[in-house]
Order: C-alpha cells, then sequence, then structure tokens
C-alpha cells in the first residue's frame, strides 16, 4: 500500500523524537562563523543572523543567511527527512560557486545529525584536478544553541579534517552583532 500525502511523517515530528532539543531548531540565531587555521586553532571570522523555518506544513528545514553575509559567498540550505529511506538529505546552493551540493545521513547519536556528499560525489573541484567532500554535524546543544561543523576530506571520506565551525545561538539570548 502506497502512502498517501497526509500518511507521511513530517521533518518537524521526525526531530521532536529525537529528543526534547531537538524540534525547537527555527528562529533566528545569531552565527558566529570561524574557519580552522594551519596551526590547528579555531579563528573567528565574524558573526551574521540566520533564520531557520520549517517548510510544507513542518517537512523541510530551510535556513536563510543574512542578505549579506560575512562569509565571501551566500549559501542557503534545505533538508528533508526521507522516511522512505530512512535517510535525511540536505540541499545548499550558492551564489558564487553555482554548486547544488547534495548531503545525505543520519542521527549518529542523540542529539547529533551528520550528513555527507560521497554518495552524491558532488564534491568541489580544484584547479589542479583535486576533489573536496565534506561533511556537515550538527550538534544540538539544547533549546538555544546548537554547533555546525564542516569537515573536509581529500581522499573521498577516508580521513577528515575540520575546516569551518558555526555556533548559532539564539538570537536575544547572548550579545547580538552590532
Amino acid at each position: 500500500m502506497t502512502a498517501t500525502r497526509n500518511d507521511q511523517k513530517s521533518l518537524k515530528s521526525n526531530l521532536a523524537e529525537q529528543g526534547p532539543s531537538t524540534h525547537d531548531v527555527t528562529g533566528n540565531w545569531t552565527a558566529a562563523i570561524e574557519t580552522m587555521q594551519g596551526d590547528g586553532n579555531w579563528e573567528l571570522a565574524g558573526e551574521e543572523l540566520v533564520s531557520i523555518r520549517y517548510l510544507l506544513g513542518g517537512r523541510a528545514l530551510r535556513e536563510d543567511p543574512a542578505e549579506y553575509p560575512i562569509n565571501v559567498f551566500r549559501l542557503e540550505s534545505t533538508i528533508q527527512y526521507d522516511q522512505n529511506r530512512d535517510i535525511y538529505r540536505l540541499v545548499a546552493i550558492d551564489d558564487t560557486w553555482g554548486n547544488m551540493d547534495i548531503y545525505e545521513g543520519g542521527w549518529t547519536e542523540a542529539n547529533v545529525l551528520s550528513l555527507n556528499n560521497l554518495r552524491s560525489d558532488t564534491s568541489f573541484e580544484n584547479a589542479d584536478g583535486s576533489s573536496l567532500h565534506f561533511r556537515l554535524t550538527t550538534r544540538i546543544e539544547g533549546p538555544d544553541s546548537h554547533v555546525y561543523q564542516v569537515d573536509m576530506s581529500q581522499d573521498h571520506g577516508e580521513s577528515w579534517r575540520p575546516y569551518q565551525r558555526i555556533t548559532r545561538t539564539r538570537y536575544g539570548i547572548e550579545n547580538s552583532p552590532q
């Protein structure tokens, strides 16, 4: 029997099943963006505001960054849960490289969602012919804070190294950017 639209589990209900802090990721956030330096330390690149909201009756989450982000490019993402395959998919698009990046994955532990672009092979191609794959890991630390870490791989996921970390704090909870 094929499930009807009304039988489909929403992303919102799936997040709520993961634990008490995972259902409240929507809202406005201050995002502190850090990049990994060659010496192994994180360096703050700056802060910006992002908004996260449900779409399609709670079946997807959309992240909208500030109109003029501190990063060199604007990146927008949408995530949805595929209940038929029990997998999360995130689609990211940007205004600079023109890549549509597709990530897949799931919950690796309580309040930790990990996705990568290995299966879709939507890697970033370097001028020298090498390619970079990425892994996105979100750790929901409570209703007002979560950490989003981007790791990169030059060997198709055999090894990963930290690339970027974004710590999100619910806007208005702590100091907001000027």
